[in-house]
């Protein structure tokens, strides 16, 4: 059995989606809240700026994985385009409901505000993770076993 791809440059830009998402999001996260001499402020505020530059990113990349997807549409099937706009709700989500809220909580934390803990960070983790599996689901799906005539 050969494994055909659907498309090379669209493959390419899950994977480095994937792989500039995970750094960041697993990595880059975790990490510098290790940094001797780093204060929790200062932590917050670069998770703040990270996560809106890699969230702007994440977008940018879905934005042309559509566009390419479009361009080569028989190559693809309505669980291709599921799976894109899956990942646009998530971010969607994260954009404009989860990373406001958290950044604010972030401004009032850095000036000092004692606040009560919120739900708000575990669904961004939960977030993050779904989004995890999906790509990885995408990626896997970049793979056919035939050629489309």
């Amino acid at each position: 059995m050969k494994l055909y791809l659907k498309n090379p440059l669209v493959l390419m830009l899950f994977c480095l989606m994937t792989g500039m998402f995970l750094t960041i999001s697993f990595l880059e996260t975790p990490l510098k809240f290790q940094v001797p001499g780093i204060t929790l402020s200062t932590a917050l505020g670069l998770g703040k700026l990270m996560f809106g530059l890699s969230s702007n990113l994440q977008l940018g990349f879905l934005v042309l994985i559509l566009i390419l997807m479009l361009f080569s549409h028989k190559n693809y099937t309505k669980a291709d385009f599921i799976i894109l706009a899956v990942l646009f709700f998530i971010l969607a989500l994260e954009q404009f409901w989860l990373l406001p809220v958290l950044d604010s909580r972030v401004d009032l934390l850095s000036s000092g505000k004692t606040l009560s803990p919120t739900p708000l960070h575990d669904y961004f983790i939960y977030a993050e993770t779904a989004k995890t599996f999906i790509l990885i689901i995408a990626i896997i799906l970049q793979f056919k076993k035939n050629k489309v005539q």
